[in-house]
């Protein structure tokens, strides 16, 4: 009995320290950029999620300046369900598991990332104000989406100061 009283918090503790991570990143913790406001934006991407010839994210993003605040207007042109994310590959390492094992999960709360049905348009509003190790990355994590073809990556170039 003892032993099962030891095991059993360690138990159910484990599989929360990874929603717990994940749930974090959405209350505001992000290591590549935090949410921006409207009256932010530098600049407007149009993004396509499309399945028709294959998973593909199309959009033209170029380089990313750091401090810049994006709107990406993401709309979903496929058949099914698609999501679009914004993160670096640490980021969406994580979201990829979680989306593994909960792939219904949806995106209601967090604003680096957004669930379109077919037709659906959304906006994501993300300042990239942090440096970042390696690229951005935007994704459909809906499982196999990534694999198949639906990413994209950008470099985040440093911010010029003037003075």
């Amino acid at each position: 009995m003892r032993i099962f009283n030891a095991i059993l918090p360690a138990v159910v503790m484990v599989p929360l320290a990874g929603g717990i991570a994940f749930a974090d990143a959405g209350h505001g913790h992000y290591k590549f950029g935090e949410p921006g406001q409207e009256s932010e934006v530098t600049r407007a991407v149009e993004v396509i999620a499309d399945d028709a010839d294959g998973m593909e994210l199309i959009m033209d993003v170029g380089t990313i300046q750091q401090g810049e605040t994006i709107k990406f207007v993401i709309t979903n042109k496929g058949a099914g369900d698609h999501e679009f994310s914004v993160g670096d590959t640490a980021s969406q390492r994580a979201h990829a598991k979680l989306m593994a094992k909960n792939p219904d999960m949806k995106h209601d709360d967090d604003p680096s990332a957004v669930t379109l049905a077919p037709g659906e348009t959304k906006t994501v509003i993300w300042k990239f104000n942090k440096p970042v190790q390696g690229n951005i990355v935007f994704a459909c994590q809906m499982p196999g989406h990534y694999e198949a073809g639906m990413v994209h990556q950008a470099k985040l170039a440093k911010s010029k100061k003037t003075g």
